[in-house]
């Protein structure tokens, strides 16, 4: 049982990994909370639930995840170009960038709610099986395709991050934008990397939140918590910090909803936030955003 419990946690805690980097790897270049990421999530949830429905032949998994990437790449350009790209061009403060993404948050979630009610709705099946068994040990087969999957695309990440020249373009001016653009990097570029990275990030896991837990305009918006905790604790603007707090949250949230029961579980993962923060206030990775907005 505890193996289990395990598993589920680390698959949960994968997918709080993904909207915690989509979020992060945003702060780290703009520095301000793009709450609007939540809302993202819940959009492209919608979509990859309508697009497995739209065919007599359910299409491959893979195909479905993708479409729901590039669809949520689309939307993370459509609302820079609405909410940020002026902002960034008058050099407004950060606390600007902060209204419009909750404006932004408010206005899908409500438009959601308008179209498609306040149902769940039930992901279609993508096995036959719900569940599997190694041993006399049993695993549930969406969190086992869940956790896979987070680790692939979290993996695929970091290398992007740290290996590549759009990894380096992007650090570089997360730290300094005026200085990258005299060493010839195109910040505005750069940026519209940064948003096209965060919105395939909230199409990937606003499916795999949908197969786990269904669909509802409110579904990126509790996530969105959850991933805004996730790199408060791992540290502002850091993606590895974020990924570790994620799955040491989603583990933690597990046991806590088994043991204690679900409605403790907000008051001991906020509890715990609260008690690490006082005692380690730069996050796990030891990086302090000056600006928190």
């Amino acid at each position: 049982m505890d193996l289990q419990l395990l598993i589920s946690g680390i698959s949960l805690g994968a997918v709080y990994a993904l909207v915690a980097v989509g979020y992060a790897v945003v702060f780290s270049v703009l520095k301000f909370s793009n709450f609007a990421h939540g809302g993202m999530i819940s959009a492209c949830a919608y979509m990859g639930y309508y697009f497995q429905r739209a065919f007599p032949a359910p299409p491959p998994f893979y195909v479905t995840l993708l479409f729901s990437a590039f669809a949520g790449v689309a939307l993370s350009f459509l609302i820079d170009t609405i909410a940020y790209r002026r902002l960034r061009k008058q050099q407004s403060p950060a606390i600007y960038y902060f209204l419009a993404s909750i404006a932004i948050s408010i206005l899908i979630v409500n438009l959601l709610s308008i179209f498609f009610g306040k149902n769940l709705y039930a992901f279609p099946p993508i096995f036959t099986s719900t569940t599997f068994y190694i041993g006399s040990i049993r695993f549930s087969s969406i969190d086992t395709l869940i956790l896979f999957v987070s680790l692939a695309i979290l993996t695929f990440l970091i290398l992007l991050i740290n290996r590549t020249r759009i990894g380096l373009a992007i650090r570089s001016v997360a730290i300094n934008s005026q200085t990258s653009r005299l060493m010839g990097v195109n910040p505005d570029v750069t940026i519209m990397t940064v948003f096209a990275i965060a919105g395939a990030l909230a199409g990937i896991s606003g499916v795999l939140l949908a197969m786990k837990l269904s669909v509802y305009p409110t579904l990126g918006s509790q996530m969105m918590l959850k991933g805004f905790v996730a790199s408060v604790v791992g540290g502002l603007g850091s993606l590895g910090g974020a990924i570790i707090a994620a799955i040491f949250l989603g583990v933690i949230e597990i046991y806590i909803t088994y043991y204690l029961g679900s409605l403790s579980t907000p008051i001991v993962t906020f509890g715990l936030m609260l008690i690490f923060l006082a005692v380690r206030p730069v996050g796990v990775a030891g990086k302090f955003a000056q600006e928190k907005v």
